[in-house]
């Protein structure tokens, strides 16, 4: 198998485990890890993805956390981190489908 099919399949597990991870925190938490160990790909198209999935791991993580930190707005905070998580997935689902790089994976969405 060639290292760039490699890359592409390993962000297909990525994509799945975040896209489950959406409705049970387990596999967002695999993801993250996966998209950690894996590292970015470098050399293929797929290095960009990869970094696009450790950022939106990280923020998503971080939104997880809101309702223990700040009880009172952080059930509101956390919807809105997993509508941003969710519209990330879309994103990286359809870059996934094209087989093209995601433009600028640092920014905000």
């Amino acid at each position: 198998m060639t290292p760039e099919r490699r890359a592409r399949r390993r962000v297909l597990w990525m994509n799945l485990l975040f896209s489950a991870g959406l409705a049970v925190a387990l596999p967002w938490f695999l993801a993250g890890i996966l998209a950690h160990w894996w590292g970015p790909a470098r050399g293929t198209a797929w290095s960009t993805h990869h970094a696009y999935a450790v950022r939106t791991f990280w923020f998503g993580l971080l939104g997880m956390l809101a309702p223990v930190v700040a009880p009172g707005v952080g059930l509101a905070f956390l919807a809105v981190v997993w509508l941003w998580c969710a519209a990330r997935m879309v994103q990286a689902w359809l870059a996934w489908e094209r087989e093209e790089w995601i433009v600028d994976p640092g920014r905000f969405i």
